[in-house]
């Protein structure tokens, strides 16, 4: 999808839309049976190739990738 087509989505989307939005992405987040360990390193890869991979965590969590590796040490 091209930034046109997502500014496109923002400019028409009323509320209803980016909540059904917001929670298609959580339920197949939580469908997904991809073992914790292979998402984590996905996540991670995409964060080395991406300098704005922070805005997405925080968008989604509002935690930073160093903020989520922090409470993840702590549990420990």
């Amino acid at each position: 999808m091209d930034k046109e087509q997502i500014q496109a989505i923002l400019d028409n989307a009323n509320e209803e839309f980016l909540e059904r939005f917001f929670e298609t992405l959580i339920n197949e987040i939580n469908s997904d049976d991809e073992p914790y360990y292979k998402k984590t390193r996905q996540l991670l890869l995409a964060s080395l190739n991406n300098d704005y991979a922070d805005d997405l965590l925080i968008a989604i969590c509002g935690w930073s990738l160093e903020s989520l590796i922090e409470r993840s040490q702590d549990d420990n």
